[in-house]
């Protein structure tokens, strides 16, 4: 229900139409002064956002894919965006510098949420036990099966309720309130990144709980079972223990992962919403 509100207050279906923010009374002249202006800025900020994004800024995906996309949206939207004219290269770059700060400001508030996910599986791995390959085998690659779990589950689920729209939709509906040229960096910038971030490590706690409760009644069971039977050999016996129990709470935590993640991008959401005054 939440995902569904934040789709009526963001629009996915976006369209270039719903835009009328240049004044069609000017000039052939004083359009092609705006256009290029706002073509690069709105590139810019598109960009920004497509560096660090969650999926689409992944390793994976080429820079020049990215750079591409981003000219491709903004070449789409530029022609109803209302630009600075008269604009010297001196006093330009500045302007492409928020507009593309603004971008990656957006595009780290989104990829919060597999932050939060990768630090839950960097916690439930270590609890369980399956993360110490690495301390005992210095060569391995140290790649923790759980965090792999845990990030594909999260690409999947991701990608399955759309929020991907949802992130480019925002992005897209910060033109209305912001138009190219116009953003300031600000204090509401910091509370910003600080309120996304917190509510990152909630997600993590969120959808680590399960493990991480599951484990700590098994070390507390493990405990009064070494003082009970001194005789029985605690680490040979509680390290299949705590995977076994492990892995069935693992079952119970990946089941709440997707609702978590659907109330997180909507966070998300609203928060770029009301960074940007929509």
């Amino acid at each position: 229900m939440a995902l569904r509100n934040c789709e009526s207050r963001v629009n996915c279906g976006f369209r270039i139409s719903d835009y009328g923010l240049r004044d069609k009374s000017l000039s052939a002249n004083e359009q092609i002064a705006e256009f290029f202006p706002a073509l690069w800025l709105s590139a810019a900020r598109i960009l920004g956002m497509l560096l660090v994004a969650p999926v689409l800024g992944h390793s994976e995906v080429p820079v020049r894919l990215r750079v591409l996309i981003a000219l491709v949206v903004a070449l789409a939207i530029a022609g109803r965006l209302s630009g600075p004219v008269g604009l010297e290269p001196a006093t330009i770059l500045p302007l492409v510098a928020a507009e593309l700060l603004l971008g990656v400001t957006i595009g780290l508030a989104a990829r919060m949420v597999f932050v939060g996910v990768e630090l839950a599986a960097a916690h439930v791995g270590q609890q369980m036990g399956v993360s110490l390959a690495a301390a005992f085998d210095p060569f391995s690659d140290g790649a923790d099966p759980v965090r792999r779990l845990y990030l594909m589950l999260a690409v999947v689920i991701f990608l399955g309720f759309g929020g991907h729209r949802l992130v480019i939709s925002s992005l897209l509906q910060t033109f209305e309130t912001v138009p190219p040229g116009d953003f300031a960096v600000g204090r509401q910038l910091a509370g910003f990144l600080a309120t996304v971030l917190t509510a990152g490590f909630a997600l993590a706690l969120k959808v680590a709980a399960p493990v991480l409760i599951a484990m700590l009644l098994a070390t507390v069971a493990m405990g009064i079972l070494q003082r009970t039977v001194p005789q029985c050999h605690i680490l040979s016996v509680g390290m299949p223990v705590r995977v076994m129990l492990g892995l069935v709470a693992l079952a119970a935590a990946v089941a709440v992962l997707s609702p978590v993640m659907e109330q997180m991008v909507s966070f998300v959401v609203r928060e770029i919403a009301a960074l940007t005054g929509a």
